[in-house]
């Protein structure tokens, strides 16, 4: 066998694989597709898709659909003219769409698929640890709108998702640390002891953060489990998120040189931090611990005036808005949540002055 571990989510099961080529061929031998395409981007094109094409067969029957790297091909233009691609070549409801990257490919990938002649089947193939971690599960795809993260989408799950370590000798540091900051996030929700062991971590590197990938899948996969929809439990998930995608929002229109997705929800996940010290009585050790950490790893955001003075308008776009009202998600204490906890916007304001002043 191929597979070291099978872990079944409520939807399709997640495969730990040390021959991502033969797991991926195993899989498609007992389907009967009548296409086969990879969506994949430049970066992937050059750093991993020399690894799965050399280990399997069935890949080389594939066409390629290669776009740009980047946050911005999450666009309706871009999912247009790979509509487009699709239907010139003939692909039909028996096409398989294999998702072969980071986040930004199995969010594009598996809107693309769900919306083309009503759904088409596919599989991720995650090779960041962001998209191991985080996109494996949960059925979550998106594109952007203007400069909104993730406003058109639906939930729509893969047939499976093929997870190969290999992919991750690909990855520099700072791409290593944008995961880590949602694994952070799984043990500050849910598992005190999954927290402990991450920042007991001195140096992230491919070895040292290998063996704990597995717990932080399981640990989104339960919640999920739980709630596939995001009506309740599953807002846990979102803990630095409105904060970290307001922050995120206003980089990729704003900066040159745009933060990762986990730089942003780490300053987001401390921000969020200090709001349940503030207004749920996370205690102040443990919010020190938590700001220490993020401090320690990750790279300070900018919180210029500019963006005090605009950043109402991009949070109001966030998703988890009510009508007037903006609901996070707060630790009262590590390794748990509460949901739906209210904010003001001068609420929102001062803990960005907090982060500016003393982070």
């Amino acid at each position: 066998m191929t597979t070291e571990h099978n872990i079944n989510t409520a939807e399709h099961p997640i495969i730990l694989t040390r021959n991502i080529g033969e797991s991926i061929d195993e899989f498609i031998n007992v389907k009967n597709y009548s296409s086969i395409y990879i969506l994949m981007d430049e970066n992937i094109l050059n750093h991993c898709w020399p690894i799965i094409n050399m280990h399997s067969q069935e890949i080389h029957k594939a066409q390629l659909l290669v776009i740009d790297a980047g946050e911005d091909q999450k666009d309706i233009e871009i999912v247009s003219q790979l509509w487009s691609s699709l239907s010139e070549n003939q692909a039909d409801r028996s096409t398989l769409l294999i998702n072969f990257g980071g986040g930004v490919i199995s969010d594009l990938g598996g809107f693309l698929a769900s919306t083309y002649k009503r759904g088409i089947h596919f599989i991720n193939v995650p090779t960041s640890l962001l998209a191991m971690v985080d996109a494996s599960s949960g059925g979550k795809t998106a594109i952007n709108l203007q400069h909104y993260k993730n406003q058109i989408g639906l939930f729509s799950n893969p047939q499976a998702v093929f997870i190969d370590p290999i992919f991750l000798n690909t990855l520099d540091k700072r791409n290593l640390l944008n995961a880590y900051a949602e694994m952070l996030k799984h043990g500050l929700i849910a598992d005190k002891s999954h927290w402990k062991d991450l920042i007991s971590i001195k140096e992230i590197t491919v070895q040292n953060i290998s063996p704990f990938i597995k717990k932080s899948i399981q640990i989104k996969n339960n919640i999920v489990k739980l709630d596939p929809l995001e009506k309740s439990t599953r807002k846990s998930l979102n803990f630095g998120h409105s904060i970290g995608h307001l922050i995120e929002s206003w980089s990729l229109k704003h900066d040159k040189n745009p933060l990762l997705h986990g730089e942003a929800i780490a300053a987001g996940m401390l921000i969020e931090s200090y709001l349940s010290y503030k207004h749920l009585n996370l205690p102040l050790n443990s919010f020190e611990e938590i700001k220490k950490q993020i401090i320690l790893h990750f790279p300070k955001v900018d919180i210029n005036t500019s963006f005090l003075q605009h950043f109402e308008k991009i949070l109001f776009q966030d998703k988890k808005k009510n009508g007037e009202k903006l609901n996070l998600t707060f630790v009262p204490e590590i390794g748990s949540f509460k949901i739906d906890q209210n904010c003001s916007i001068e609420d929102i304001r001062e803990s960005l002055i907090y982060y500016k002043e003393n982070c």
